[in-house]
């Protein structure tokens, strides 16, 4: 891979890293390139990179580059996934910790629904059929790499599990316009983090919406189920590329789920950036997620209240296949039997040993007190 010794590495640097990666050269129309630019800005000006924090950069950068170049190849190569319907996708918006990969994966053992597997998210392409995986050098690539993951990272599996096959979040699609909050919950980049909250997501919406269709051009007939806790901050965009879209809320007590997206943030940086240190990440990530919340609750005014459902984390814990059943009837989806053996069996599978939750954290460990959670967060949950 083409890298720069001194720092992240140039526009063109990256580029060419993803070129040789993918052998593809075609990244489409350029609107992507301010983001880029802003980003690797934010890189070298304000996070404060360690050697090996250079390194990840590098990599998400050039992995969303790749990602772009290869659906850019499969929308050439499949111009039929343009006729592709897409309806009434539901989308889990929650912010962080709040329960929502959990609830996600749930709805998406349906047989007749589908979610984003995290290779697919990686390299986008037509899904094959699941026996076919073991054929695809994509899936073998990915799927060796988050098995090594779980085995050299156990700790952050428990905390959020990964794996190839999984469904997962959205983000690695969003990335391919340089518009993720991914950047600014694993390192210090404020100026970044500025210009993407005065973004219209649109066009990012729409390009997302292209690789859900090329990605599910095998399956017409499933839903999708999609999960970003990103997409709190995305709703009147969702809305106009998805207008018949089902809105799942997820929410818990804010000092909760704020003190843990601490600690995942710290887990999660891989001592990317000096200057996202504890203090940095309880400052930033308080004030995303509150942020987030409150443009979920002025944009979900203007729609149908029928197509938004909450769900308490502490109901979804007690009871998952009754807020599933619950969250099939608010949208008046049939809850048939199959799809309540495959829910349920998908929660058995959730509760093995090296996927059960193990999850210390504290928010006065990130310089944030209790009193300060409840005074961002006051009326929006």
């Amino acid at each position: 891979m083409t890298q720069h010794s001194d720092g992240v590495g140039s526009i063109e640097e990256l580029h060419q890293a993803a070129r040789e990666a993918t052998g593809l050269d075609d990244f489409g129309s350029d609107e992507y390139l301010e983001g880029l630019q802003v980003l690797l800005d934010s890189f070298e000006n304000e996070a404060d990179l360690t050697p090996h924090g250079k390194v990840i950069a590098r990599k998400m950068i050039v992995g969303a580059l790749s990602g772009r170049a290869i659906s850019e190849a499969g929308f050439a190569r499949y111009p039929e996934h343009v006729d592709v319907p897409i309806e009434r996708p539901i989308f889990v918006s929650g912010i962080t910790r709040t329960g929502s990969t959990a609830l996600q994966r749930l709805l998406s053992a349906d047989p007749m629904h589908q979610g984003i597997e995290m290779w697919l998210a990686e390299t986008p392409q037509p899904r094959p059929a699941r026996e076919k995986w073991s054929e695809n050098e994509d899936f073998l690539r990915a799927d060796a790499f988050y098995r090594a993951r779980q085995q050299n990272e156990p700790d952050l599996m428990k905390v959020h599990f990964m794996g190839a096959e999984e469904a997962e979040e959205c983000w690695r699609l969003l990335q391919q316009t340089m518009f993720s909050i991914s950047f600014e919950c694993v390192s210090y980049v404020p100026a970044y983090s500025k210009w993407l909250a005065q973004q219209d997501w649109t066009e990012t919406y729409a390009r997302y919406k292209k690789n859900l269709q090329m990605i599910g051009m095998n399956d017409p007939d499933r839903r999708w189920v999609l999960k970003s806790p990103s997409h709190v901050f995305a709703i009147d965009e969702i809305m106009k590329v998805f207008p018949d879209a089902l809105i799942v809320r997820t929410f818990r007590d804010p000092r909760t789920s704020m003190a843990s997206t601490f600690s995942l943030a710290e887990q999660g940086k891989h001592d990317m950036s000096n200057a996202f240190d504890r203090e940095a990440i309880g400052r930033t990530q308080l004030d995303l997620w509150a942020r987030g919340s409150e443009n979920f609750n002025r944009a979900r005014a203007r729609y149908n209240p029928d197509q938004f459902v909450d769900v308490d984390y502490k109901d979804f814990v007690a009871d998952p296949i009754g807020t599933v059943e619950k969250i099939y009837s608010q949208f008046s989806l049939p809850f048939t039997e199959e799809a309540q053996r495959a829910v349920e069996t998908s929660h058995q599978g959730s509760l093995a040993e090296h996927r059960r939750p193990s999850h210390q954290y504290s928010l006065e460990d990130f310089g944030v007190t209790a009193a300060e959670v409840d005074a961002r967060f006051a009326g929006l949950v």
